[in-house]
């Protein structure tokens, strides 16, 4: 039997079973990124590597013959130690200024006199574990672009579902994974350096197109959705939580829009964002595209139907009479009612009651981007009240009038790049008059289900496909950011 179990071990850790399982990966990966063609040069690599050790073999002659061939090779093995050394360096211990260039002319310096003088006990351990640095990156890096991905949640948009220092898993495979736009890109973070909120972590040199690699499903409504923000590529970095577009609607900043973008690049630093580096948001889907969406007092419909019932939905009441304290409704100090958040679950201890009626709080939705607020063409919209809305999807048509080009003219203009012109005889798409237009993507209408505290479709508009990044699926640690500790109910729950 000790002798089945050492031949099974064997096997195992065989060059050939290596090879045979890294090629298999390879090819499944190849094949689902529609790059079949990359197998040609991969395979036989992927043979040499674990079991021919041609290019080992080529190498050690090759150092052995020539003396520029070693230089070259102890260079390149000095600049990939400079790099990785040079970067933990600077995250621990500055900001990524002028203290980062310095640290990397040393650690350079050093790996250069090491390779070629002498091979340090310190140096080949320090080397080992920046070989071990470098294996994990890539590996990570490519879970985290193409299988699932960790999110923290900042601000409490989703309660009572999702809370301010949940931290959760995002699965990509489920819409299907995005290939990056943004390939130069510092790994493990999304668009500013470690600490160091004011430098990109990404170049613009190189971008690719949108695309979507095949998913195990389709984007449904219910969904808890991470995505990128619509409004987030361009970014106020002293308010980077406010929308720059809500902000040029701020008529204190100037008299016209032109005024409000000079004073505002004037005064403050302005960030230009591509798609996949726009900060992310996390909202429930309530409209597919197609569907034709109305709030009706706080409640959701889509085509006619009330949305599903979300347990954890929350909305903010006031209370008509205050004879008597009403539960979370009364401040312990000055001994005032507040506005209290109350979740569908909380509602039936108090909807039966004639003597605490509740009703929500909906205010207006200023500034909105999605909504028109001009005098005659819609009554005034609120949080609570609002629609019909008819979601866009691809291929789908509209008439175009000066109405529906307030409420879809970001669509056309920024998220399917149309050249729009407005003139007197009317709108023209592309250098051609046009009285229709057909959608070139499917959208989603996103909101909170913090329904009165959250910033969300009703503002911002539509969420195009190309922004969605996954489905919100798992809770895998919870912190409270108030510093009462660790949430142990919320650990490894899913999300509905």
């Amino acid at each position: 039997m000790k002798e089945f179990f050492n031949k099974i071990g064997a096997f195992f850790s065989s060059d050939w079973f290596k090879a045979v399982a890294v090629a298999i990966v390879v090819g499944l990966f190849a094949v689902w990124y529609g790059a079949w063609w990359s197998l040609i040069v991969a395979l036989p690599l992927i043979y040499d590597i674990y079991v021919g050790h041609n290019i080992r073999r080529f190498h050690e002659r090759m150092s052995e013959r020539y003396g520029w061939w070693r230089v070259a090779w102890a260079v390149w093995c000095s600049l990939v130690f400079a790099v990785v050394v040079g970067c933990i360096a600077n995250m621990l211990l500055f900001r990524w200024e002028f203290p980062f260039i310095i640290t990397l002319v040393v650690c350079l310096a050093f790996a250069l006199w090491s390779e070629l003088k002498s091979m340090t006990k310190a140096y080949e351990w320090v080397y080992g574990w920046v070989n071990a640095i470098i294996f994990a990156t890539v590996v990570a890096t490519l879970i985290q672009t193409y299988w699932f991905q960790m999110y923290v949640i900042p601000t409490g948009s989703m309660e009572s579902t999702l809370l301010a220092g949940d931290y959760i898993l995002v699965n990509k495979v489920k819409y299907g994974p995005r290939v990056p736009m943004t390939p130069l890109s510092f790994p493990f973070v999304h668009n500013t350096m470690p600490m160091n909120d004011t430098k990109p972590s990404f170049s613009t040199v190189w971008e690719r197109s949108y695309r979507r690699l095949a998913g195990t499903g389709q984007v449904e409504r219910g969904d808890v959705v991470v995505f990128n923000f619509p409004e987030g590529d361009t970014v106020v970095m002293e308010m980077p939580a406010t929308s720059y577009y809500e902000l040029l609607r701020e008529k204190q900043l100037g008299a016209t829009v032109a005024e409000r973008r000079k004073r505002l690049a004037e005064d403050y630093t302005i960030a230009v964002r591509p798609m996949d580096k726009k900060e992310n948001y996390i909202k429930r889907c309530v409209a597919m595209p197609g569907d034709t969406l109305q709030i009706i007092n706080g409640t959701v419909f889509t085509n006619g139907v009330e949305e599903a019932y979300v347990p954890k939905r929350q909305y903010i009441y006031y209370n008509d009479y205050t004879s008597r304290p009403l539960k979370m409704g009364i401040d312990n100090l000055t001994g005032e009612y507040l506005e209290m958040p109350v979740t569908d679950d909380e509602l039936g201890a108090y909807a039966d009651t004639t003597r605490y009626r509740l009703h929500k709080i909906g205010g207006a939705v200023y500034g909105s981007a999605l909504i028109p607020h001009k005098e005659g063409i819609k009554p005034f919209w609120t949080l609570d009240d609002m629609g019909p809305i008819w979601v866009p999807k691809a291929g789908g048509v509209i008439e175009l009038t000066e109405d529906n080009m307030a409420m879809y003219g970001r669509c056309i203009e920024v998220y399917e790049q149309r050249l729009v012109e407005r003139k007197d005889d009317g709108i023209y798409i592309d250098g051609q008059l046009a009285t229709t237009y057909t959608f070139l993507m499917d959208y989603y209408f996103m909101m909170g289900d913090n329904r009165h505290g959250s910033l969300d479709s009703r503002f911002w508009g539509f969420v195009p496909e190309d922004h969605i990044v996954g489905k919100a699926s798992y809770i895998w640690f919870s912190v409270d950011p108030a510093g009462t500790g660790v949430r142990w109910d919320r650990i490894f729950t899913s999300i509905e």
